[in-house]
């Protein structure tokens, strides 16, 4: 019981440490330079690593809450577009400033979808299901069910 709790907390600790080491080498290498935005290719890579911890950390014998570990992917890849880009991303070929909320659920719905194709068995059904309306419901705000 001890050894299955203390993998629950290190896991994510090891996590955020990864990320918050990154984002310390990177501010004193570059105190007074601005931050770039985030591109396609740190996009990927951070979606990349969250979508491993996501499957890693989910699978049969660390068997974390789903929904938890979801929450602290996305929440870590929204932190790291924050802190490390300024909350900035070029889509489209333009920069623009992103509303860190709205970058986590979008992030959540992303990581669920790769999670789905990557480690199916890890998804549970209710997240499933939810995911599936949460799609249908964008595309019909973005008049993509036409």
């Amino acid at each position: 019981m001890g050894f299955k709790i203390s993998k629950i907390f290190a896991i994510p600790l090891i996590f955020s440490y990864f990320f918050f080491e990154i984002n310390n080498e990177f501010n004193y290498v570059s105190a007074n330079v601005k931050n770039l935005p985030a591109n396609k290719n740190d996009l990927d890579l951070y979606h990349g690593m969250g979508v491993s911890f996501l499957c890693n950390a989910t699978r049969k014998g660390f068997d974390l809450d789903f929904p938890k570990t979801l929450n602290v992917a996305s929440t870590t890849f929204a932190s790291v577009v924050s802190q490390k880009h300024g909350g900035r991303i070029i889509e489209r070929k333009k920069e623009q400033k992103v509303d860190m909320k709205q970058l986590q659920f979008i992030a959540s719905l992303q990581l669920v979808e790769s999670a789905l194709r990557i480690c199916p068995d890890n998804v549970p059904e209710k997240v499933e299901k939810e995911f599936k309306i949460e799609t249908e419901r964008l595309k019909k705000l973005q008049g993509l069910d036409k």
